[in-house]
This record gives C-alpha cells, structure tokens and sequence, in this order.
C-alpha cells in the first residue's frame, strides 16, 4: 500500500495535460527494404534524430489517474545508406501513439510509466532512383499505422504553481514497423532508442 503523501496526490490527481520538446538516440537495427523485382537490401542502419530539422520532435500527453495517452514525435534519418538508398527517412515521422500505466514510486517524486501502442509511419526518400512516397492510406497524408511499440518511461513532476507544474522524462522506446513503398514493396523499420524530454503541464484536482 502507498504511504508517502506525494505519491498518494500523484494517484488521487484528476485529469493532466503535458506537452513536451526532447530529442532521442536510436540504437543500430537493421533496416530490410523488399521492393519488386529486385533483391532485398538488409544492413545494420544507424539513425540520427534532429530534433529542430524540419517537423520538430515533440510529444504529448493526456492522462486521468494512473492511465494516460500520449504520442511522441520520434523521428528517424538514415546515416549509412548502401548505395541502392539515395535518401531514407522517417521524419513526419516515426510517430508512437501509446496508452500508458503510472506506477508511483516510494522511495522518491518520481513516477516510473510503462506503456503499448501503435507505430504511425511516414516514411520519404528515394530508393534505386525512385521516390518512395506518398502512398495512399486509411489515415491519408501519407501516414500508415505500421507496427507496434511500447516503453518505460521515468520522470519526476516539479511543481510551478498549485495546478502547473515541469516534467523532465528520461524514456526507452522499443518498436517495430513495416511501411509501404511507392511502386511496391515494403521498408521492415525496428527501432530502439533512448529518449530525453522536458515538458511543461497542467493537473486538476478530483
């Protein structure tokens, strides 16, 4: 049973909303493209973020007691393309739609999240001379619901005012997506990645 006061609030509060800028650092995985006609390109590949190039990276979150949904704005640019990949992308972008669980923790203001949900992908480049984009979707734009994902997240809430407050977040990201490729064809998209984040939120009181 919890004891501590901060975290008896923390599971009493009422509704919350969170918005938050961060960026992230996505281990090697490996990329398989498959397109008709040609052979599979399979490697290791290496991802940058940059967080402030184009569409930023961001995330957002609703939450009511210990449950919440949030989606994070992750963002993918191949480093180390074989010479078949002109350009590869995920940058409007590799999007993790997740509803989450809060589990407050005792021993300090922290509150450890554990979370599943869907990967929304948007994938651009050019492969073998070709664009890979737009193919058309149910969700339009170009957007593909592409995989699944899930994450542990930690984060202690710092207090501003009585219903405002700051978050820092330090999360870890694990997902797997397929996308599809104009002409045909699929991008086989894994990714694990550490994220940083530091968001600025709002909290009622039931």
């Amino acid at each position: 049973m919890l004891k501590s006061g901060y975290n008896q609030q923390v599971w009493a509060q009422g509704l919350t909303a969170e918005v938050f800028a961060g960026t992230s650092w996505s281990l090697p995985t490996t990329l398989t493209v498959e397109q008709p006609g040609e052979a599979p390109i399979k490697f290791r590949a290496r991802y940058r973020t940059r967080p402030w190039t184009g569409s930023p990276y961001y995330a957002y979150r609703l939450g009511y007691k210990q449950w919440s949904a949030e989606l994070v704005h992750h963002k993918l640019y191949l480093q180390n393309p074989p010479s078949e990949i002109e350009h590869f992308e995920v940058s409007h972008g590799y999007n993790l739609a997740m509803v989450s669980r809060t589990i407050p923790v005792a021993v300090s203001p922290g509150i450890f999240r554990v979370g599943l949900g869907l990967v929304i992908g948007h994938p651009e480049g050019r492969i073998r001379g070709k664009a890979i984009n737009p193919v058309k979707s149910l969700l339009g734009g170009g957007y593909h619901i592409s995989g699944l994902c899930l994450q542990a997240a930690i984060g202690p809430k710092l207090g501003v005012a009585e219903h405002w407050f700051f978050r820092p977040e330090a999360k870890i990201t694990a997902a797997w997506a397929r996308m599809p490729l104009a002409g045909g064809g699929t991008a086989t998209v894994p990714n694990i990645a550490l994220h940083t984040l530091f968001g600025f939120g709002y909290r009622s009181q039931r």
